[in-house]
C-alpha cells in the first residue's frame, strides 16, 4: 500500500478531531491472488455445507414438503436454466470486482454467513421438493443432467440460490452503470425467476432466500473508507 500523501494525512486529523466525523481508512485494491483466495474458500465451504447437507439428508427418513397446491400451475421453463446456472459466474467473478478489502471481507462475511445459516436450516427443517423434476428432451436436458448430479432435490428452505443471488445483485449495482447495469438487474431478476420455472425451488423458499439476504445485509456492512 502506497503512502497517504499530504493533503490526505491533513485531512485525517482535521477531521479525526471534529465531533460527529469518523475518520476514513485509505484503502487500494485487493490482489488478484488475495481474491482468487478468498474465493477458493468461499467455494471450498460450499461444497462441504451444500453437498454435506444433501448427503445427510438423503439417508434421512423425516423429510417433508413445504408448498402449496397453487405452485402446481407455475410452468417448467426449461430455458430458464441458463440464467439459473449463470449465478456461478458471478459468483466466481464477484471477489475480483470488491475494490478494497473491506468491501471483499463484508462480501466474505455476507456468503459464508448465508451459507451457514441456510445449512442449519437444511438440517433443522429438512424438505424434499414435491414432484419429481422434469427432465427436458432438448438442448437443455444435459444441463439438467449435470445440475441434478450434484444438486438433488433437498435443500430447499432457505433458498441459498436466491440470498447469492441477492447479495451479489447488490455488489453488480454498485460496480456497473448505464445500460450495463440495468442489464445487470434485468438478469438478476430472471435469475430470481429462474429458481421457481425450474423446478428447483417452492414459494416459501424463495421467501426464505430473502430474508436471509436481508438478514446479512444488516449484519455486515462497509465501513467509510476513501479509496487512495
Amino acid at each position: 500500500m502506497c503512502p497517504p500523501s499530504p493533503p490526505t494525512v491533513y485531512w485525517w486529523i482535521w477531521n479525526s478531531g471534529r465531533e460527529g466525523v469518523l475518520p476514513q481508512a485509505i484503502v487500494t485494491k485487493p490482489s488478484k491472488f488475495y481474491a482468487a483466495t478468498i474465493l477458493a474458500a468461499l467455494s471450498l465451504l460450499w461444497t462441504v455445507v451444500y453437498g454435506g447437507c444433501n448427503w445427510i439428508t438423503a439417508h434421512r427418513s423425516d423429510v417433508g414438503t413445504w408448498y402449496y397446491s397453487w405452485e402446481s400451475f407455475i410452468p417448467f421453463v426449461p430455458v430458464m436454466i441458463i440464467p439459473y446456472m449463470s449465478i456461478n459466474l458471478f459468483f466466481v467473478c464477484g471477489p475480483f470486482l470488491c475494490q478494497s478489502r473491506n468491501e471483499l471481507r463484508v462480501l466474505t462475511q455476507r456468503i459464508t454467513f448465508a451459507i451457514l445459516v441456510a445449512g442449519a436450516c437444511f438440517l433443522l427443517i429438512p424438505l424434499r421438493f414435491s414432484v419429481v423434476r422434469p427432465q427436458p428432451s432438448d438442448w437443455t436436458g444435459p444441463i439438467y443432467r449435470f445440475l441434478h448430479v450434484f444438486d438433488q432435490p433437498y435443500n430447499l428452505f432457505p433458498s441459498l440460490h436466491i440470498a447469492f443471488r441477492t447479495i451479489l445483485a447488490a455488489l453488480y449495482a454498485k460496480h456497473t452503470k448505464g445500460v450495463i447495469r440495468l442489464a445487470s438487474h434485468v438478469w438478476f431478476v430472471l435469475i430470481g425467476f429462474s429458481t421457481l420455472l425450474t423446478y428447483q425451488h417452492h414459494i416459501v423458499d424463495i421467501g426464505g432466500g430473502f430474508v436471509l439476504a436481508a438478514i446479512c445485509f444488516y449484519l455486515f456492512r462497509e465501513k467509510n473508507e476513501r479509496m487512495s
